[in-house]
């Protein structure tokens, strides 16, 4: 299962070779499009490829404080722990120029460092639900009689547990992974084993022959996270294919929009580009296309700017729902288990702007905009982020299963585990060099940038 999410990314001033030009409006923004190819040799390619420098990523963890009451069919009482900081290094490899198509393929990956300087150690110890147990037995309740049956037994056989949560490091359970024996398991267990084995398991990685590692975002450190083709230009970075596919097959209408790829990798935006358009990207870990919504006007180190807040209430798009109109998320959540295979459901932190009710589910929780809101601050000329805080929360749909003892009176609810925060905020002397190559040079693009919206 691959959780490390990045719903949209960020554009760095990319307008070589514009200084000192001083025409009329038109030319000067044909310019401005021209210099934005994802073309080799490009300035624009060359930070596209590998961004000079990291992103922050935080992790804050939900630990559980009430085990034995919620296996009894408690409320979970939850406390946060964190941040955990890393650095995250982006940068794509595999690159090849299609010509006669005008695109680029390529493979995307981050690369995650801790920095205990600037956060916790990772040493802290952590309560969660186990995920590979919960997970895999609510993961089939939705599948035959037979295979929820055989699939309980061998979490049974393997685990043996006399507890359906996992404590250990925060490192352990998030990157350095738990272990998993099936060195000597009994029959019954041989099913699930086989599956790691495969490697059909998301998260774990093998030891050697018979040991593996699980862990909830150790898999996709400095790993492959999915196979691009983006134009070069015009538009710049539109998503042609995603792992081989023009469209998704995730979701039930397979012409729905649910599965349709719209807008960027997430990495590049195109310049000159209005509040109407939206800022449109696919997300791998999702798997959907998305915009943040419009808020208004801002101003970023005395740049005009555009303020984008993410919105995950899909309730327009049934095809999100498992069965329309009777099974569908919660407003401001996302089911991701036809996307990621486990139950799981994506929301903002603390189910900010969600379904009240999910509030009332746990204790612990305290949803603040300053704190919880995705943010994206944009400049519309250069297509630049000034400044993005990507924030996502993932709770597991808890349900109980008859036939795992200890997982058989959990109450039903959607129970947070994690949640993350992407940041990057451009500093002054970005943000001066900028003003310098558009606004100071050509004052009516000034004008262009404050009348967005109006």
């Amino acid at each position: 299962m691959y959780l490390q999410v990045i719903v949209v990314s960020f554009l760095i001033l990319l307008l070589g070779g514009l200084i000192g030009f001083l025409g009329f409006p038109m030319l000067f923004e044909t310019m401005v499009k021209k210099s934005v190819t994802l073309k080799p040799g490009s300035e624009t390619r060359q930070i596209w490829e590998k961004l000079p420098f990291p992103m922050t990523f935080k992790v804050y963890v939900f630990n559980v404080t009430n085990v034995q009451e919620i296996q009894n069919g408690g409320k979970p009482a939850l406390q946060e722990v964190g941040p955990f900081v890393f650095e995250e290094w982006k940068d794509k490899y595999n690159v090849q120029d299609i010509e006669d198509e005008n695109a680029v393929s390529f493979n995307m990956r981050n690369t995650f460092k801790l920095r205990i300087d600037l956060g916790l150690s990772g040493k802290e110890i952590i309560t969660l639900p186990q995920p590979l147990l919960q997970f895999m037995a609510i993961a089939t309740l939705g599948q035959s009689a037979e295979v929820h049956a055989a699939v309980a037994l061998g979490l049974n056989a393997l685990f043996k547990p006399q507890t359906a949560f996992i404590t250990s490091t925060f490192m352990e359970l998030f990157y350095e992974g738990f272990d998993i024996n099936c060195a000597q398991v009994e029959p019954a267990a041989e099913a699930i084993c086989q599956q790691l084995q495969a490697g059909a398991v998301a998260g774990a990685v093998p030891v050697n022959a018979t040991h593996y590692k699980f862990s909830l975002l150790g898999a996709s450190n400095h790993s492959n996270a999915g196979h691009f083709k983006v134009q070069r230009s015009k538009p710049v970075g539109r998503v042609l294919q995603f792992n081989g596919l023009q469209q998704l097959h995730n979701w039930p209408e397979v012409n729905a929009s649910c599965n349709s790829l719209r807008g960027t990798d997430g990495t590049i935006f195109a310049p000159l580009m209005r509040p109407q358009q939206g800022l449109w990207s696919y997300s791998a870990q999702l798997c959907r296309s998305l915009s943040p919504k419009w808020m208004g006007k801002t101003k970023y180190a005395e740049l005009p700017a555009q303020r984008y807040e993410l919105d995950l209430d899909a309730s327009e798009l049934s095809c999100f729902c498992t069965t329309y109109p009777t099974d569908c998320p919660a407003q401001g959540t996302m089911d991701l288990l036809r996307c990621s295979g486990a139950p799981l459901i994506a929301s903002l932190p603390h189910f900010y702007q969600a379904d009240q009710q999910l509030l009332q589910q746990v204790s612990g929780l305290a949803p603040t905009a300053s704190k919880h809101a995705s943010v994206i601050i944009f400049e519309q000329y250069s297509g630049t982020v000034l400044s993005v805080y990507n924030r996502l929360q993932f709770s597991l749909k808890v349900a109980p299963v008859e036939q795992v003892p200890v997982m058989s009176k959990l109450r039903p609810l959607a129970m947070p585990i994690f949640w993350i925060e992407e940041s990057l905020q451009l500093d002054e002397s970005i943000t001066k060099v900028l003003h310098k190559k558009i606004f100071a040079q050509a004052p009516w693009a000034l004008c262009w940038a404050s009348s967005l919206g109006s």
